[in-house]
């Protein structure tokens, strides 16, 4: 076959005008494949146990402080433990005495289910513990009153009243204001809590919260 003439006929079809010789050289056709529409977006499932990032912020658990810091010249109360409260000897508040060797009561308060409470610490002894729901809690950190004696003095109440001037040293976790009171009890004089809505004070005491109506409070002298 000769590569000069007429391109052959393209699937036996007659030319467009068969009165005219030859053929009409008629181009392959191109396929475009028709793609289908992209299915809708599905919702992510995390598989279990991954870890990802959301944008919801968790606010941190508020935590309760004190009602009252004091922080005067002559009133404070300073961070300790068990273990470094004796640096704070020669300034510490002594607000009572053990019954049973005599040994000093020094005035702290410590934070215990998100209530400041007040409370002892029998330093020679390196233990300290607040009266709580029933029960001599024990605490291993707290805060150390620290004053003048000179501006300090415990004057007589009952039935969760308070003088002028009590010291606050705390707070229930509703807000309301606890004071320092003490009581003397089986030879010793022991520091605890007026807890007014009680209508009493608190000490602890032999492994128990004990109440009692009549008690001294801690005051700063005004006037």
């Amino acid at each position: 076959m000769s590569g000069s003439g007429p391109p052959p006929p393209y699937f036996g079809q007659q030319p467009p005008n068969p009165g005219q010789p030859g053929y009409t050289y008629v181009p392959t056709p191109v396929y475009i494949p028709a793609y289908p529409h992209p299915p809708p977006p599905q919702p992510y499932h995390p598989p279990p146990n991954s870890t990802y990032v959301t944008n919801v912020y968790q606010h941190p658990p508020v935590v309760a402080e004190p009602i009252v810091q004091l922080r005067e010249a002559d009133i404070d109360w300073i961070p300790a433990s068990a273990a470094t409260a004796k640096s704070l000897e020669y300034k510490a508040f002594v607000g009572g005495r053990e019954g049973w060797d005599g040994s000093p009561l020094w005035v702290i308060r410590a934070r215990h289910n998100d209530e400041y409470v007040p409370g002892k610490l029998a330093i020679k002894h390196r233990s300290a513990y607040i009266p709580y729901g029933g029960q001599e809690v024990t605490v291993m950190n707290f805060e150390v009153l620290c004053a003048n004696p000179g501006v300090l003095r415990w004057l007589p109440s009952s039935n969760g009243q308070v003088p002028v001037g009590a010291i606050p040293a705390g707070n229930t976790v509703s807000g309301e204001p606890l004071y320092v009171a003490r009581v003397p009890h089986r030879g010793s004089i022991t520091p605890g809590k007026v807890h007014p809505s009680h209508g009493c004070c608190y000490i602890s005491f032999g492994g128990v919260e004990m109440p009692f109506k009549n008690y001294e409070v801690l005051c700063k002298i005004v006037g």
